[in-house]
């Protein structure tokens, strides 16, 4: 990509050479000044071109994450409304302290085991 050469304060800053004969500029300074003015312009124009292109590519890959997520929540949605099959239910009858932390341990267990069977055993797709 080609260097720009002026900014905009050069540009408003610059004094021409005046001619010896005669009122007015240089052509020839003038020339070369508005060439390489020109120069900057096309190394603009090709910044822009190639910032537009990756803008266009980002907003195509976002609209596919978005279009991929959607899916995975819809799928979860589903699976969350799927009837679950539940074991009987026995009653509860009061115990000690010890005997509650094993039945809270289980439940913990089952419910992690029902997360990875809904889930997956991969904790990246998560």
């Amino acid at each position: 990509m080609e260097q720009v050469k002026y900014t905009q304060k050069d540009i408003l800053e610059r004094v021409f050479k005046q001619k010896r004969m005669g009122v007015g500029y240089d052509p020839a300074d003038v020339d070369s000044f508005l060439d390489d003015i020109i120069k900057d312009y096309g190394a603009f124009a090709g910044r822009i071109e190639q910032l537009q292109g990756e803008v266009a590519r980002l907003q195509t890959a976002l609209k596919a994450s978005q279009d991929q997520l959607v899916a995975i929540k819809q799928q979860q949605t589903n699976v969350a409304a799927e009837p679950v099959v539940e074991a009987p239910v026995t009653p509860v009858v009061e115990t000690p302290k010890a005997a509650q932390v094993v039945t809270n341990l289980d439940l913990i267990k089952r419910v992690a085991n029902l997360e990875r069977a809904v889930f997956g055993h991969d904790s990246d797709n998560v």
